[in-house]
């Protein structure tokens, strides 16, 4: 109950504060399948992804976040009550993985940012392979989302977005059947190789290459006592 009053609110909300910094427009909705099971997969920048995705999306959704983001006061409770659910970062979060699993097969939406984090280059990033693995698994489409100006309204290690004087834009591309791949050496790699082309495509930049970085090395997460970024991630 809490969530269905909660949730039209935060979304009302966070529309007028992207039309405060520069507007904000939705291309390929009618990509986004209205109902069952599927994996949305956005490229990750900075701290005004999340809740961009959000404002875009048809139909609500689970979130994949950091879990340092659930030790923030009020924050990791919004968090909790919208929905988000943890992840244990450069490690082989069985539980996370196998709750978005779940979610999936029960026909829901569920969100992750295959890339684990944003960047100051606003470059796309090598993906981990944990989000088409559970796409796979679970027999599922993958929706490819790009994501434009986010960096300029929110860069990077910011603590609050500030006005960009350009819209941001959320692009949903087709979904990807992966069916094909299903039961087949390299299946995993091979899902992720064609997320990671799509994307790069979508946002008119080349492929990156190279293995998914650690993200030891990020800026900590916000608290009253000091700031931060606070990414959802994969």
């Amino acid at each position: 109950m809490l969530y269905a009053l909660t949730w039209p609110l935060m979304k009302g909300f966070m529309r007028l504060v992207f039309a405060f910094t520069g507007g904000f427009r939705v291309h390929g909705r009618e990509n986004v399948p209205i109902k069952g099971g599927v994996l949305i997969c956005p490229n990750h920048v900075c701290d005004a992804d999340p809740p961009a995705v959000a404002v875009a999306l048809p139909r609500g959704a689970w979130f994949m976040a950091k879990d340092d983001i659930f030790n923030i006061p009020v924050l990791g409770a919004l968090t909790r009550l919208w929905r988000g659910f943890p992840v244990k970062r450069n490690t082989a979060d069985r539980a996370a993985l196998r709750r978005a699993e779940e979610l999936l097969k029960a026909g829901e939406m569920v969100v992750i940012f295959p890339e684990g984090g944003g960047n100051a280059d606003a470059t796309l990033q090598p993906l981990n392979p944990g989000a088409l693995m559970i796409a796979l698994r679970a027999g599922v489409p993958v929706v490819p989302v790009a994501l434009a100006n986010t960096h300029k309204v929110w860069p990077h290690g910011r603590v609050r977005p500030g006005r960009a004087g350009v819209p941001i834009g959320v692009t949903f591309g087709p979904p990807l059947d992966l069916s094909d791949l299903v039961g087949k050496r390299g299946a995993v790699a091979a899902a992720t190789q064609r997320l990671t082309g799509t994307l790069a495509a979508m946002l008119g930049q080349p492929v990156p290459a190279g293995k998914p970085r650690r993200r030891d090395a990020e800026p900590p997460p916000f608290t009253p006592e000091a700031g931060g970024s606070h990414d959802a991630a994969a």
